[in-house]
């Protein structure tokens, strides 16, 4: 993505910084690959969580349920879970990028000239890269969990409402 997007990474100020500081020492573009995968590990690490507790649930309230009932019913659950996490994966690329997106809102300029500043388009790749990333997670943790949980015994858990 970083490379069919054409990204130099060299439009912010701290990678300008790092290579005046490192000249020829770092390589921005892997950094900013790096940062990407730092970025879709943390919500990664949230929504296979989730989705597998979803699928541990469905299995204690469901016993008799197969494993692909399990994941049916679990995937109904994960879309929900991926339109949420996209949406926040925006929202937070857009509020770090506030003044930026501020600036470019004052000016006359067609959406897709503006879309194509390196700032904006790197941001764009960060947030596709992350989303389909999410898109991937939740479908195969919900089989594997489901897989798992479809063919073991529910962990004993308090009812507090039996």
């Amino acid at each position: 993505m970083i490379a069919s997007a054409h990204l130099t990474v060299r439009a912010s100020e701290e990678a300008t910084f790092l290579l005046g500081m490192f000249p020829g020492l770092i390589d921005v573009r892997s950094l900013l690959l790096a940062g990407m995968l730092i970025a879709i590990l943390g919500v990664l690490d949230d929504i296979t969580v989730a989705q597998a507790s979803v699928v541990e649930q469905l299995a204690a309230a469901n016993p008799a349920w197969r494993p692909e009932h399990l994941a049916w019913r679990a995937m109904l659950v994960g879309r929900d879970h991926i339109a949420s996490m996209a949406n926040t994966l925006v929202l937070v690329y857009a509020g770090a990028a506030l003044p930026l997106l501020l600036l470019l809102t004052n000016r006359d300029l067609p959406f897709a000239y503006t879309v194509s500043y390196e700032l904006i388009a790197e941001e764009i790749v960060r947030i596709v890269v992350t989303s389909i990333g999410l898109v991937a997670a939740v479908p195969v943790t919900t089989v594997l969990a489901a897989r798992v949980m479809g063919r073991r015994q529910p962990r004993a858990q308090a009812a507090p409402y039996e």
